[in-house]
C-alpha cells in the first residue's frame, strides 16, 4: 500500500482482521496539502465522520475531478490498483479508512471523491464503535460488515451487478439444528461466518440474512448472547475463576468479558455472582 495523506495526524489507531483493515484519524492539513492513495491489493473507503476542509480537489487517474471540500458524511471510494492524488486546504478532520480485500473477479469498479453514502457511512460508524468498545462483538460481526461492504460496492460501483434473490431460503430444520449445535460447542472459539454458513451450505450474504429471519438476531448477535448465557450459568453454579469463565466462553480477557457482561446484563460479572450465587 502506499498511501501518504500529507499533513499531519493528531491521533491514529490501526485495526486489522483477515479480509478488513481499519484506521480511526484525526488528522490536520495545511494550507496547500498534497495526498496519495493507492493500494495493490485492497479497496480503499475514506469516511470523513467530522471537521471539513477549506477546499479539496481530487482525481482517481483518468476520472473526473472532484472539487469541494471534505465535510462529514463524505465518502470516497479508491478501488484496488487505482491511484488518487489529492490537494487539501487548511482544516482538521475526523475520518475512518477501511481496506477492503479486492476479490480476483475481473471487475471494473467506479472509484469517487467526497460523495454521500448512508450505507458506508453507517458502516464505518459500527466498525469505530467496535473498536472503541474493545471488539466485543468479534469476527463474526467484522465478517458482516466485510461481506455487506463487498456486496455494496459490486452493486452500486461496479460493471458487473449482483443477483440476489429477494428472500433467502429459508434456514430450519436439521440445517439450523447443526448450526446453532455447533456454535453451542464452540463457543470459546474465533467462530467464523465462512463455517457457519458452510453447515447451512449457503454464502455468507444469505446465510446472514437467513440466521436472522429464523432466530429473530444476526449471527455475531446470537452469538454474543449464548455467550453471556454461558457465562451466567458458570457464575452462579461453579467456582471457575472469572478469568477462567472469559475464556471458557470466547472473551479474550476477564476485562473483554466484564465490558460484555455489563451492556447486556447492567451489572459486572464478579456483581452478578455475588447477587445470585446463593439465591
Amino acid at each position: 500500500m502506499a498511501r501518504d495523506p500529507g499533513g499531519r495526524y493528531l491521533q491514529r489507531r490501526e485495526y486489522t482482521w483477515p479480509g478488513l483493515g481499519l484506521e480511526l484519524a484525526k488528522w490536520r492539513s495545511g494550507p496547500r496539502t498534497e495526498g496519495l492513495c493507492y493500494d495493490e491489493d485492497d479497496h480503499l473507503l475514506l469516511v470523513t465522520l467530522g471537521g471539513r476542509t477549506e477546499h479539496t480537489e481530487a482525481r482517481i487517474e483518468d476520472g473526473q475531478r472532484y472539487v469541494g471540500a471534505d465535510f462529514p458524511g463524505a465518502v470516497s471510494f479508491i478501488p484496488s490498483r487505482r491511484r488518487r492524488e489529492a490537494r487539501h486546504g487548511a482544516g482538521e478532520l475526523d475520518y475512518v479508512t477501511i481496506r477492503l480485500a479486492a476479490p480476483e473477479n475481473g471487475v471494473d469498479y467506479e472509484g469517487f471523491t467526497n460523495r454521500p453514502d448512508p450505507l458506508i457511512r453507517q458502516l464505518a460508524v459500527a466498525l469505530r464503535e467496535e473498536a472503541r468498545g474493545g471488539l466485543t462483538a468479534g469476527r463474526l460481526f467484522v465478517d458482516a460488515v466485510a461481506t455487506t461492504l463487498a456486496l455494496h460496492l459490486l452493486r452500486r460501483y461496479s460493471d458487473r451487478a449482483p443477483v440476489i434473490p429477494s428472500r433467502p431460503a429459508g434456514l430450519t430444520g436439521t440445517r439450523l439444528r447443526q448450526v446453532v449445535e455447533y456454535i453451542a460447542a464452540h463457543l470459546d472459539d474465533d467462530l467464523r461466518l465462512d463455517r457457519l454458513a458452510g453447515l447451512a451450505g449457503m454464502d455468507r450474504y444469505h446465510f446472514s440474512r437467513a440466521f436472522k429471519q429464523a432466530t429473530g438476531l444476526p449471527p455475531h448477535r446470537y452469538v454474543i448472547e449464548r455467550r453471556v448465557t454461558r457465562a451466567m450459568d458458570l457464575l452462579t453454579g461453579s467456582d471457575m475463576l472469572i478469568a477462567d469463565i472469559a475464556h471458557q466462553v470466547g472473551m479474550s480477557s476477564q476485562s473483554h468479558l466484564t465490558t460484555v457482561f455489563r451492556k447486556h446484563v447492567g451489572d459486572t460479572p464478579y456483581a452478578y455472582r455475588k447477587a445470585h450465587r446463593h439465591r
